[in-house]
């Protein structure tokens, strides 16, 4: 939740600190030193604008303008400011000032999800920010906060996704967030925790399919349970491409997940140097309400995003580390 985008301001300073000291103004201090403290200086002014937000204000209305969170994009999203924006006063915040309020109306598609038909309102992250690799240990910390978006049976579930990690295009995600219907397919943990982990880049690659719960390997939490409190995520994962590979997920400080074995199948970086992140709500299937309902129009869903971070260790992602520590939060 930033006030304005800290790109240009960093890549001036590191153009600038990569032109080397010849063709840099005469400091004060040696060049080296120079050197040093601006890489740390624009190093740390980096890390916040890709893991959260800058400080800059105390009023919500200041961003009130924004289209987008920080280093994100919009995409495949409809016109209007109903899919996104910044949280009002009286509106669910976890910590700090504003909160990422993402609403889906029937109806609201961009692009080929029109034709599907699929509805999306989802933020990317954009290539410059990526900075996910293949079998590299990453972590991401995030709350989340359901309105109103209640479960539904096998038959007409919508599978709303509210996270997913891909390389773009039509490649499948290495691995989403997704709700299925009530309890539907994984024969493992609690049958009410209907907010999944799927990895759909290795079912399909590698042939899962019924015998591997088509790529479901944990359950997270129930969504009906998650109605209109904060649910905060921790997650911890080296996008792995064989055995070594792992995904450890924790929910309000329990751990829900600990899959070890191959992640990512398709490592094509032609349009992202690594695993993109992207969040919202996406429902990525209309076909079961469509065949057993199709005059019932599609209910309106709000869910609302916050303390959004990715780091190099659960200390820096962790809401509930970083609170106990009497750390900022991220805006």
């Amino acid at each position: 939740m930033q006030t304005s985008n800290p790109e240009p301001f960093i890549n001036a300073g590191l153009e600038a600190f990569a032109l080397g000291s010849d063709e840099l103004p005469q400091p004060l201090i040696g060049s080296r030193d120079l050197k040093h403290m601006l890489y740390r200086f624009f190093s740390f002014i980096l890390t916040l604008g890709v893991a959260g937000c800058v400080v800059s204000g105390t009023d919500p209305a200041s961003f009130a303008s924004k289209s987008a969170p920080p280093n994100y994009v919009r995409y495949l999203v409809p016109k209007g400011d109903h899919p996104f924006r910044y949280s009002r006063q009286g509106e669910p915040v976890r910590a700090g000032i504003v909160s990422e309020r993402y609403e889906l109306r029937d109806g609201d598609c961009g692009g080929d999800d029109c034709v599907n038909p699929r509805f999306r309102t989802e933020s990317v992250l954009k290539a410059s920010a990526t900075q996910a690799r293949f079998n590299q240990d990453i972590w991401y910390g995030w709350s989340f906060y359901n309105q109103n978006i209640q479960s539904y049976p096998q038959s007409i579930a919508l599978k709303n996704v509210f996270g997913q990690w891909k390389m773009g295009g039509f490649y499948p995600p290495h691995i989403k967030l997704v709700q299925i219907g009530r309890g539907e397919a994984y024969r493992g943990g609690n049958r009410s925790h209907d907010v999944v982990i799927q990895m759909d880049d290795a079912n399909e690659a590698f042939g899962w399919g019924k015998s591997r719960n088509w790529g479901i390997v944990c359950r997270l939490f129930s969504i009906d349970e998650a109605r209109g409190k904060w649910i905060d995520i921790v997650m911890n994962t080296n996008f792995g491409t064989d055995q070594n590979g792992y995904l450890r997920i924790w929910i309000n400080g329990q751990q829900r997940c600990d899959y070890r074995g191959p992640i990512v199948a398709v490592t094509d970086t032609s349009r992202f140097p690594g695993p993109n992140h992207r969040r919202g709500i996406y429902v990525s299937s209309t076909k079961r309400w469509d065949a057993t309902q199709p005059s019932v129009k599609k209910p309106t869903q709000i869910a609302f995003y916050d303390e959004f971070r990715i780091g190099r260790s659960r200390s820096e992602v962790d809401i509930r580390l970083i609170e106990q520590a009497g750390l900022p939060p991220v805006d």
